[in-house]
Parts: structure tokens; sequence; C-alpha cells
């Protein structure tokens, strides 16, 4: 699975350089939702994993206080958590994340969101996914850029990455400072 990830990764970059080499959707500001992240990732997986796929936005992680995720994507064989962020504050941003990883981790998150499937095999692998993208035009956050993921934590991660756009056909000099990340963690029940 984690080279499907890997590969999801790629793909989500290939296809925000198509968007970005015809469209900037951002006007006055440095700033795409997380939606479009989140969504761009998942169809990414989805055409990289195939007919083995279903995915869900917005999937809750807990009926006490409504909490949820940005999405999740389920195989015969996987649970992928994924929460999206835009590291417009890093401090607050990476403390929010810490956050949500933790709420991805429990045990009680995992077995709300796996509740419905109908083939719930033993020795299933469950991955959390944290995606983020980030401008780079200041120090704070050109620090959390080079320092990826251990900002977010010491504990080793299956799988990190972190993607530049410095090579767009883009007259604008944001090219040079928007970067996706990504950290990926196996879950553990």
């Amino acid at each position: 699975m984690i080279n499907s990830i890997k590969n999801g990764f790629k793909d989500t970059y290939l296809r925000y350089s198509n968007i970005l080499n015809k469209y900037y959707p951002s006007h006055g500001s440095t700033g795409f939702t997380e939606r479009n992240l989140t969504n761009n990732f998942v169809a990414a997986m989805e055409k990289e994993i195939g007919e083995d796929c279903i995915s869900w936005f917005e999937a809750p992680i807990s009926l006490d206080n409504k909490a949820h995720i940005d999405a999740v994507i389920f195989t015969d064989d996987s649970t992928i958590l994924i929460e999206a962020k835009r590291f417009t504050s890093p401090e607050s941003k990476v403390n929010s994340v810490k956050s949500d990883m933790v709420r991805m981790h429990l045990s009680s998150s995992i077995e709300l969101l796996e509740a419905g499937l109908a083939d719930k095999s033993q020795g299933r692998k469950r991955y959390s996914i944290v995606l983020a993208d980030v401008w780079t035009e200041n120090t704070a956050k050109r620090e959390l850029f080079d320092n990826w993921p251990k900002c977010l934590s010491s504990d080793e991660f299956v799988y990190s990455d972190k993607i530049s756009f410095g090579g767009l056909h883009s007259l604008g000099s944001w090219v040079n400072d928007y970067k996706l990340l990504i950290a990926v963690s196996e879950i553990k029940i």
C-alpha cells in the first residue's frame, strides 16, 4: 500500500502541475482550500488502486462530538484516513495536525469508520495520512518545510515527502513558494 500512496502523491503533484500551468485558482492571496488537496489526492489514489477502492469525504470518527476526518479510503485489506491542512500559521496548524493525528490513531475512530464495512477482513492495515500545502514566503513556513515531517513528531513515518513547483511554466513568482507535503503513519490497534 505504501507504494500506492507514493504513486498517488506523485500523481497528485502531476494533477496540480497540470492545473496550475493552465489556471491559477487564487487571486490576491496565497491559498487554495484544503478540499482541493484532498479531492485531488483521493482521485489519484482511486486511479492508482482501481476497482479495489472506495472513498468517502467528511467521514465521521466520533458520534459524541460529531468529529470527522477529511476523507477515508477503503481497499479489500486497508483503511486510509486522510487529513489535509493549509499551513497558513505554522505553529497553530502544526498543533492542530498533531491533534488530528491522535484522533486518527484512536481505536474508537477506526471502529466507527469500519463499522459499515461489509468485509471486515482480519489483517487489515491502517494508515493515517497528513496532506498539507505551504507557501514558503516567510521564515517560519520555510522552516516548517525544511523540517517536514519532524515538526509533527519524532516518531518514524512509514513515508513522507515534500514537493516544490518551481518547474511550472507560470509567470507568477508564487511557483517558487508553493509546496505540497505528505506524512504517512501506520495505525496500530
